[in-house]
């Protein structure tokens, strides 16, 4: 059947899979049976329908046949899992990502996205033993205002976080925004390719940067024992209540000028501040007391670095957990080829155009209404466009 002209063909057309035309295809001529903007269409809408892996996408594609052929291409009707896993997993992860880059990047820029936080996360499941294959393991760097994964890079098996960091860094726009990292991002060229960029950062201190980190927290108790007696300094303090729990967290903010010269200060591009964070629960009769320490080129407000390190966590609840919980990717035993990365950012992909869908249905009960709804779908995609933002 002939793909008429209809408002699916428009929505596509216009929605984030227009950036996906011109992927190049893997396959040799003579085993091109279905067309790759077929098989990329219908692995990103039945992933978004609630699809986990390539026997549900065929399912997926089965079920909705009739609807799919109004806009796409499907001479020899639904691809079998074994073709979407195949195609899939030979699809350049490069191509793929330049693709994602070139939709999201339009979109954060048409928010005017202010805070970028970088996280890594594992998935699981894709380690295999007998195969030698370890877990992929990538960073992701999150918009906690608009709730967008922002761009996504592998960390090399033979490697860590540290090299992977600067790759995604070149990948984003920087210039007037605030990057968090933990501590395994807190490094010297780090603080320098963000600050070059135009960026400013805050960045957690703990083992890695010991002499810093020890000589920070030191200056700190002096100047609590102290009693702050003239010191320049600025302080916020919040209370949070929930679940039985009591939560109080008391920021200082302090100019590097007001401590003695720091650990290798001159490396650290556009250092400033220097951060305090205690954060004390209260549940039932159990008390715990946390602190951690940050440095930063942000000027010392300790109310505006209390909502900076605050977001920073929201990369966890708004979308590490949303990746494991709603899209089960812990669990998924995608292996094949670049099968387990691709998969990787097309559900990263899904929970952009999810989030950007302006209902008030959880995320998991958005993505049981577009396997149901063919027009909840549309509007899934039709939210996607930056025109409408």
């Amino acid at each position: 059947m002939t793909p008429q002209t209809t408002r699916e063909t428009k929505i596509l057309r216009e929605s984030v899979l227009e950036h996906f035309q011109n992927l190049r295809d893997p396959r040799v001529k003579r085993t091109q049976h279905h067309s790759l903007v077929s098989i990329v269409s219908i692995t990103l809408l039945a992933v978004l329908a609630g699809a986990d892996g390539f026997v549900a996408i065929e399912r997926y594609g089965r079920a909705k046949q009739s609807w799919l052929e109004t806009f796409l291409d499907l001479p020899n009707g639904i691809p079998s899992h074994d073709t979407f896993g195949r195609v899939i997993g030979a699809l350049d992860p490069g191509e793929l990502e330049e693709a994602f880059l070139a939709w999201v990047g339009g979109l954060s820029e048409a928010l005017g996205v202010e805070l970028i936080h970088i996280d890594g996360k594992t998935a699981r499941g894709s380690y295999d033993r007998e195969g030698q294959l370890k877990a992929l393991h990538s960073v992701s760097a999150w918009s906690s205002e608009q709730g967008l994964v922002l761009a996504q890079q592998r960390v090399d098996s033979k490697s860590n976080e540290i090299t992977a960091v600067p790759v995604l860094l070149k990948l984003l726009k920087l210039k007037g925004t605030v990057v968090t990292l933990d501590a395994m991002g807190t490094q010297t060229a780090i603080a320098t390719e963000i600050k070059q960029a135009e960026g400013d950062y805050v960045l957690a201190l703990k083992g890695n940067q010991g002499t810093l980190s020890h000589a920070v927290e030191t200056w700190f108790e002096q100047a609590d024992a102290r009693g702050w007696d003239s010191i320049e300094s600025d302080h916020h303090e919040t209370m949070e209540s929930s679940h039985h729990r009591l939560e109080t967290r008391q920021v200082s903010t302090v100019p590097v000028s007001q401590l003695p010269p720091l650990p290798r200060q001159g490396k650290w591009t556009g250092l400033t501040t220097v951060v305090r964070v205690r954060s004390t629960r209260q549940l039932w009769n159990k008390t715990t007391t946390d602190v951690r320490f940050y440095i930063s080129s942000l000027p010392s407000n300790a109310s505006r670095h209390a909502q900076v390190i605050r977001s920073h966590w929201t990369v966890e609840n708004s979308l590490h957990w949303v990746l494991d919980v709603t899209f089960n990717e812990d669990a998924s035993r995608i292996r094949q080829g670049y099968a387990a990365q691709n998969f990787s950012l097309i559900r990263r992909l899904s929970v952009n155009l999810l989030k950007r869908e302006p209902s008030k249905l959880s995320l998991k009960m958005k993505r049981y209404t577009a396997a149901m709804d063919n027009d909840f779908m549309l509007k899934i995609l039709a939210a996607s466009q930056v025109e409408e933002v």
